[in-house]
């Protein structure tokens, strides 16, 4: 009897410390790509579109970051966030790059209002190795897998910042290693609007304070979650108040790109669960990979222009043909361990064109 009444023990002891674990491993929300998340039914008019709608946070000043942009399609509904790291580029996330996009605009906090300045897109690059699965695991559709999350906008012409940022932003994306910033506040700038937001979509921001994310699977992605002194369930709210695309600060540096946020932050009346967290990609791997993409590309447009007559072949295969000026790049598969190390750039990934007009 005693023997049976220890094994029991055992096996209890041992259901518990398995239900433990499962605790501790089983995320505590379901994620999205912000730009997916449309207004809830009843809010907002249709003629605005898939319009993001922002929760906690504040109204902020493009002053906290000179470079923050917003990627417009050609209907100019704001599709993702972004930001200007040089004269004709822009830093966003994998997953707004599609051919929707059509301008970026800069130097102004609303998308749609007069102010601020325009730039008609010229190329759209994805790093090669981007992946996402969403599945269904028992609780609904949820991100399970996010791989490489980075893409670049090149623009025709130069986008000049009415201010300059204090810090150069391609150098300060390899200033700070997310790994060591545990704990620490980080500042998430993005466009979206409230039902207060008279002028459509605005710029907000909002402070979060970084933690480990809930899965592995997520690479090179740095979480954070919102930091209140309002006790209860509201507080976490603020994880809803980034956006696809924009920019991650920490001490003035951009060290991430945002990618997600929890599904409850589409809801009208439903709270994310306490613990749930913005999901960002770090930039301090891909340093290197956006510098070379952003060298070698400028290089290879200034031999476009110097030979305008016929189709020329560059070194790293970028073919441009005219006077259509399709650009054509091979998808080649890339290792999670080669990503950082070199020689191979964003040129070497997908690239889409959003027109067929020879390039200004």
């Amino acid at each position: 009897m005693r023997a049976v009444l220890v094994l029991w023990l055992v096996l209890e002891c041992s259901r518990g410390v398995r239900a433990a674990r499962s605790a501790r491993q089983a995320p505590s929300a379901r994620y999205t790509f912000y730009r997916s998340m449309g207004p809830p039914r009843g809010w907002g008019s249709p003629t605005t579109g898939e319009t993001r709608r922002v929760f906690g946070g504040q109204s902020a000043e493009l002053a906290t970051y000179p470079p923050t942009c917003v990627l417009l399609d050609r209907y100019w509904t704001a599709r993702c966030s972004g930001a200007v790291v040089s004269p004709r580029w822009a830093l966003t996330a994998a997953h707004c790059v599609s051919p929707h996009i059509a301008y970026v605009k800069y130097n102004s906090r609303h998308p749609t209002s007069p102010e601020g300045d325009v730039a008609t897109v010229h190329y759209l690059y994805r790093h090669p190795g981007y992946k996402v699965v969403q599945e269904d695991e028992g609780r609904g559709i949820d991100v399970t897998l996010l791989n490489h999350d980075v893409g670049l906008v090149r623009t025709r012409r130069d986008m000049v910042l009415a201010k300059e940022p204090v810090l150069e932003p391609l150098r300060a994306m390899r200033l700070y290693n997310p790994v060591d910033l545990k704990q620490e506040d980080v500042e998430v700038l993005g466009f979206g609007r409230t039902e207060r937001s008279s002028l459509g979509e605005e710029l907000f921001s909002v402070r979060l304070r970084m933690v480990p994310c809930d899965r592995a699977s997520w690479f090179h992605c740095m979480c954070a979650i919102a930091q209140t002194t309002a006790p209860g369930p509201r507080s976490a709210r603020g994880v809803c108040s980034g956006d696809s695309g924009g920019p991650v600060l920490y001490h003035g540096a951009q060290i991430g790109v945002t990618s997600m946020g929890p599904t409850e932050c589409s809801a009208e009346r439903i709270d994310p669960p306490e613990g749930a967290t913005s999901v960002f990609t770090a930039l301090y791997n891909y340093a290197d990979l956006v510098n070379a993409t952003i060298a070698d590309t400028e290089a290879a447009l200034r031999m476009q222009r110097i030979n305008t007559a016929s189709c020329i072949t560059v070194s790293h295969n970028v073919v441009l043909l005219m006077p259509l000026a399709v650009l054509v790049m091979p998808v080649r598969p890339i290792s999670e361990k080669s990503d950082i190390r070199a020689t191979a750039n964003f040129g070497k990934s997908q690239a889409l064109r959003t027109t067929s007009r020879s390039p200004g």
